[in-house]
């Protein structure tokens, strides 16, 4: 009973501390569905795996149950990366093609038998709970779900086997930028899936694998390429900034994730149906589309920018931030200057190694946030000490100097952590006065452009709407 109660609260604080995680390196983690995850019995959450462990996080932060994950053994070996897996209880899974790193010396009948442990392990806990599976296998970086393996169809059949009724939840995981620090993500939990009854012992595993694929596409909307999906994705923000115009809307904002997650649905199932009756028409209408989309970026714009505000509040609204800023300056400049010195330097190192450190692009998130947990408390506890040990004499202005150098050093701790905080707050401020001034500049000396593209939108639009209509998305 007493290790029940320590493992859950020692589970409370770990989910506490990935939430945390998450939210300082996204601007907003949106979750919806949770209402799909049953409160009693447990089952299997399969999703697909585009950003590394930043996937893991997510689920592991902001599933509404516990969670048990497999995970592959290399990965307990890493430093943090290792201390949080067996804190939240993963399990190794022993992969053929990992056996050349270390610690995986072991033979084929070694491992098969490792596996079994571990997979007899992942199904008791899937009938109590929930257990996380990716079963693409790997990370990647591709726009489509990956061919699955048989793994979590086989966990699946042996939670039933030893007497558990699981379900099968799909999650959606989606990110606006998911290499890049403060963008904004997606958790979406789907009904559980309704398996057919007529699913035979002699095929199940490969049937129910075809059925999680089938239902993972459905949830993630992968494209065949990265330029189709930034075409449709472009079509999706058009249809909506065009509609919002004609509807005399003043300003309008950035979508939530969930609404453009819908929205790039519909428009992919349009997209698909359209192109199966006439391919020509489909890949005239995003060729224009593309190019539209191309010319909005050499001008650093939004479908939302060709519709912003009167010149004269654009004008006060740059005045404003940038007041705001010059305020921070002034006001607070310790702490913007030490959020420049001492965080800036740290969080492009931590930038520079995620890079250096990752093979590919997929596992740059995860990586800088693990990294971000290592050099920034480092960088903050060695600028603490350094000004604690250096801090001899009282500053100009003051008669006095804490004594104590635990004091010097955990109040320059705080304004560390402070100027982080701020930091962030300041840079935004930073940002949308850049993109203030950028449109000003547009809209005061490119009008004729901003009114070419406003038409080539409202004529994209027309074409858009035609075809759903046609097609009754």
């Amino acid at each position: 009973m007493v290790a029940a109660v320590e493992r859950g609260l020692r589970m409370r604080g770990l989910r506490w501390f990935l939430r945390l995680l998450a939210r300082l390196f996204f601007r907003s983690v949106e979750v919806v569905g949770s209402e799909n995850v049953p409160r009693d019995g447990g089952g299997l959450l399969v999703a697909w795996h585009p950003n590394g462990l930043a996937d893991g996080i997510l689920l592991l932060g902001f599933c509404p149950r516990s969670v048990t994950f497999g995970a592959r053994h290399g990965l307990f070996r890493l430093p943090i990366v290792g201390w949080l897996l067996r804190g939240v209880g993963a399990v190794p899974l022993y992969r053929r093609r990992d056996r050349g790193e270390p610690g995986a010396r072991m033979s084929d009948e070694e491992r098969r038998a490792a596996n079994h442990r571990s997979l007899g392990a992942l199904a008791s806990a899937a009938r109590q709970s929930f257990v996380a599976i990716f079963p693409e296998g790997a990370t990647h970086d591709e726009p489509q779900v990956l061919e699955l393996r048989a793994g979590a169809a086989r966990l699946f059949q042996l939670a039933q086997e030893s007497g558990g009724d699981p379900l099968l939840v799909p999650v959606g995981l989606h990110y606006e930028r998911k290499h890049a620090f403060r963008s904004r993500a997606l958790l979406a939990f789907y009904p559980p899936v309704e398996l057919p009854e007529n699913l035979r012992a002699e095929t199940f595993v490969d049937r129910l694998t075809g059925l999680i694929q089938q239902h993972l596409i459905e949830v993630t909307h992968p494209t065949e390429s990265w330029e189709l999906h930034r075409a449709m994705e472009q079509v999706r923000s058009l249809v909506r900034a065009e509609q919002a115009a004609r509807e005399g809307v003043p300003r309008l904002r950035r979508a939530p994730m969930q609404e453009r997650d819908e929205g790039f649905a519909r428009v992919w199932a349009g997209y698909r149906k359209q192109r199966a009756i006439d391919p020509g028409v489909v890949d005239r209408l995003v060729a224009r589309v593309t190019r539209y989309g191309e010319a909005l970026r050499l001008l650093g714009l939004s479908d939302r920018d060709l519709d912003g505000a009167p010149l004269g509040r654009t004008v006060w609204r740059v005045i404003l931030l940038g007041a705001e800023a010059l305020l921070m300056l002034l006001l607070l400049p310790t702490v913007v200057l030490i959020g420049n010195l001492v965080n800036l330097p740290a969080a492009l190192l931590v930038a520079l190694g995620a890079r250096k450190l990752s093979v590919t692009r997929k596992e740059q998130a995860g990586l800088k946030m693990f990294l971000g947990l290592i050099i920034l408390p480092m960088a903050w506890m060695a600028a603490s000490l350094a000004v604690g040990l250096a801090w001899t004499e009282p500053l100009p202005g003051f008669d006095w100097r804490p004594e104590a150098l635990w004091v010097r050093v955990a109040g320059m701790l705080a304004l560390c952590v402070l100027s982080a905080l701020l930091g962030l707050r300041y840079h935004r401020f930073i940002a949308e006065l850049g993109h203030g001034l950028r449109a000003l500049w547009v809209g005061g000396f490119r009008r004729d452009t901003v009114k070419r593209l406003r038409r080539q939108r409202s004529a994209l639009y027309d074409e858009v709407i035609g075809l759903v209509a046609v097609l009754d998305v």
